[in-house]
């Protein structure tokens, strides 16, 4: 029996019978056992440099795609990052709504993997088990209307907060969200700040749709759009934080 496999078992055994059926849906994520899906239609590609009070110190490669799953037509968003010596890998499906539907991170520092989470939806539930050098730990979030993934890294991620309301919304609107990787589940409040505002990316100037997002915590976190509803600027003035794409979406 492979080590992934004894580790399922044992953890399984000290579970309480209720919950072994939300448990097995997140070890299947957490182990590969993903469905297959044809390729689908790409949406966006690129990457973008990361900054820490204006010096390089990262990047984020991320893919979006369209496809097709057991459940239907999702969204599929890929993203890896570096910072430093710590590496991040995470995989999101969403159904068009938005709302996730399976959900993988993995963290590494150098060649050592510090953490493991993986989560699907199960019920209207989303359940999710995560490994890390302290052991593991089962959680399970209620899924309201409108819930999103949006964690405290990364950037690709805002696309799906802005994508279907770019050309919708005129007012601010409260969010639901689920930051999985800190076991949070709270509320944003989303609101467009000007729909003519300018980025310049990789030496060309390009129109975007500035956004604020208001955390309960007080943090903002400003992201500016193109008409598309791809991210192109992110930046947390409280963490001097900035990320920018390096390539014009195309």
């Amino acid at each position: 029996m492979a080590t992934s496999e004894r580790w399922a078992v044992r953890y399984l055994s000290r579970m309480p019978r209720a919950l072994h059926f939300v448990a097995c849906a997140a070890l299947a994520i957490v182990m590969g056992d993903r469905p297959a899906s044809a390729q689908g239609a790409r949406l966006d590609v690129g990457s973008f440099t990361l900054l820490s009070n204006g010096t390089r110190v990262g990047r984020e490669q991320f893919s979006m795609q369209r496809m097709q799953s057991q459940e239907g037509g999702v969204l599929e968003l890929r993203a890896e990052s570096v910072t430093g010596g710590r590496r991040t890998a995470m995989r999101l499906e969403t159904d068009s709504a938005g709302t996730p539907v399976r959900y993988s991170f993995e963290e590494r520092a150098g060649a050592e993997v510090t953490m493991r989470l993986g989560g699907r939806r199960v019920r209207g539930r989303f359940a999710t088990l995560a490994r890390s050098k302290v052991g593991e730990a089962a959680h399970e979030y209620l899924l309201v209307p409108g819930a999103l993934v949006l964690e405290d890294n990364g950037v690709s991620q805002y696309s799906l907060v802005i994508r279907d309301r770019q050309r919708k919304m005129s007012e601010a609107a409260s969010i639901p969200i689920l930051s999985l990787g800190n076991n949070l589940q709270g509320v944003v409040q989303l609101a467009r700040e000007t729909m003519r505002d300018t980025v310049i990316i990789a030496g060309t100037r390009r129109e975007a749709t500035r956004w604020s997002l208001v955390f309960l915590s007080g943090e903002v976190r400003v992201v500016w759009a193109d008409a598309d509803g791809r991210i192109l600027r992110v930046v947390i003035a409280s963490r001097g934080f900035e990320a920018i794409r390096d390539d014009v979406p195309r």
